[in-house]
C-alpha cells in the first residue's frame, strides 16, 4: 500500500485542525496574475555570499517566471492546479534547484503564498503552490455572502483533509517524474532537496505530511519522508491531548511562524499561544519558533491583504522579516548553507536574525 492510499483513523483527528482555518478564505480574493509572467529582481548578491538581513530580505539576483498549470492525478481522478515560481532558464544558476511546496488555507487558491514564492524563486528555488479542490476558493467564489460560512464549515471534513495530503504526495511524485524530463523549470529540480510549507489549513497539511501523529495510536499516516525541511505559517494544536505523541516524532527541521494576534478565527476559541504548541511539543533538534508582536492571521498568508482591513507599516515589517527568516531557513537546510544556519542563531550578535527583529518579537530554537 502506498502512502497516498493509506487513510486510517488519523484523519478523524486531523479534521479538527481544519476548524482553525476559516479566516484563510478572507485573504484569497486577490485577482490572479496573468501567466506566464516575468518578475524583474534587483541584481544583488545572493544571501550565501552576504549574510546581512538586507541580503535575505531583498529580492535575489534571478528573474522570476510564473507558470500556471493543472496536473491530473489519474490514479485518484483528481486535478491539482499549481502555480510555479522559478528562475528563468537564462538567469538561473547552473546547478540543480531545490524545490519548495506551498499549501493554501481554507478557501484559498494557488495564488496563496505569492510573496513567499516570488522571494524564494528570486534566490534560486523552485516554489510549487498547490490548489486543493474541495477546500479552495470554490467555497465562496460567486456565492452569496450568507452562504459562505456554511460552505466553509461544510468543507471541514475528513475527506478534504485526506485529499490535501494526497495532493502533496501526488505533486511530489509528479516533480520526481518531471525532473527526468526536459521541460523547464522542473527538469532542473533537485528531488533530494524538497521542502514543504503552508498557511493555516496549509500549515495543518504541512504538519500532517511531516509526521504529526494520531494522539491515540501514534500512527504517522500522512508522513512523506522525501521532505527534508518545513515551514508552517500559523500552525495549530487544536487537540490539546497527548501533544508530545502528536508532534514528538517530527524529525525534520521545522520552522513555526505566528504572531501575538494570530488567535481565534470566527469565534473558534483559538488562542495565539495554541499556535506555539506544535513547536513546544516537538523533539529538540532544528526546531524554530518565530512570534511577531502584532502579527495576525492574515499577514502570514503571503499575499496582498486587500480591502478586508487597512494595511499597516507593521505588516510590511513582518512580511519583510518573514522573507528573510524563511529564505535563511531554506538555505540552511536545503542547501547546507552554514552561513545561513549561523544567521538563524538565537544569539543577540550583530549578524543574526534575532538582532534585526522588533523588540517584542520572540525567536526560539530547540
Amino acid at each position: 500500500m502506498t502512502v497516498r492510499q493509506a487513510m486510517p483513523l488519523f484523519w478523524r483527528y486531523l479534521a479538527v485542525v481544519a476548524t482553525s482555518c476559516l479566516l484563510a478564505f478572507v485573504i484569497s480574493t486577490q485577482a490572479r496574475a496573468s501567466t506566464p509572467a516575468l518578475l524583474k529582481a534587483a541584481p544583488i548578491e545572493t544571501a550565501s555570499a552576504d549574510t546581512s538581513a538586507h541580503a535575505y530580505a531583498s529580492a535575489g539576483p534571478f528573474t522570476v517566471q510564473v507558470i500556471e498549470e493543472t496536473w491530473r492525478d489519474a490514479a485518484r481522478g483528481r486535478d491539482v492546479p499549481v502555480r510555479i515560481y522559478a528562475p528563468t532558464a537564462d538567469t538561473a544558476p547552473k546547478e540543480k534547484l531545490a524545490v519548495v511546496l506551498f499549501s493554501h488555507g481554507l478557501g484559498g487558491n494557488r495564488a496563496g503564498g505569492k510573496a513567499w514564492g516570488e522571494h524564494w524563486a528570486s534566490h534560486g528555488f523552485i516554489s510549487v503552490h498547490m490548489q486543493h479542490a474541495g477546500s479552495d476558493e470554490s467555497l465562496w467564489r460567486n456565492r452569496k455572502a450568507a452562504e459562505v460560512e456554511g460552505q466553509l464549515k461544510g468543507a471541514m471534513t475528513i475527506t478534504n483533509l485526506a485529499l490535501r495530503v494526497g495532493d502533496v504526495h501526488y505533486v511530489l511524485d509528479e516533480i520526481e517524474r518531471r525532473a527526468k524530463g526536459d521541460a523547464w523549470p522542473l527538469s532542473r529540480a533537485d528531488t533530494s532537496r524538497l521542502g514543504m510549507s503552508g498557511h493555516s489549513f496549509g500549515a495543518g497539511t504541512t504538519l500532517a505530511v511531516t509526521g504529526q501523529a494520531n494522539p491515540a495510536s501514534g500512527g504517522q499516516a500522512g508522513l512523506d519522508k522525501r521532505l527534508k525541511a518545513a515551514i508552517a505559517f500559523s500552525p495549530l494544536a487544536r487537540n490539546k491531548k497527548a501533544l508530545h505523541k502528536q508532534f514528538g516524532d517530527i524529525k525534520l527541521p521545522f520552522f513555526s511562524i505566528t504572531g501575538s494576534l494570530d488567535g481565534e478565527v470566527l469565534n473558534d476559541g483559538t488562542k495565539p499561544s495554541d499556535r506555539e504548541l506544535p513547536f513546544k511539543s516537538m523533539a529538540p533538534g532544528d526546531k524554530y519558533l518565530l512570534v511577531f508582536e502584532g502579527g495576525d492571521h492574515m499577514v502570514f498568508g503571503g499575499h496582498a491583504l486587500g480591502g478586508r482591513r487597512p494595511k499597516t507599516a507593521r505588516d510590511d515589517e513582518i512580511q519583510l522579516d518573514v522573507k528573510a527568516a524563511s529564505l535563511a531557513f531554506w538555505n540552511a537546510y536545503l542547501r547546507n548553507d552554514k552561513a545561513a544556519l549561523a544567521w538563524l542563531s538565537v544569539n543577540d550578535n550583530r549578524d543574526s536574525l534575532k538582532s534585526v527583529l522588533a523588540a517584542n518579537d520572540r525567536f526560539e530554537l530547540r
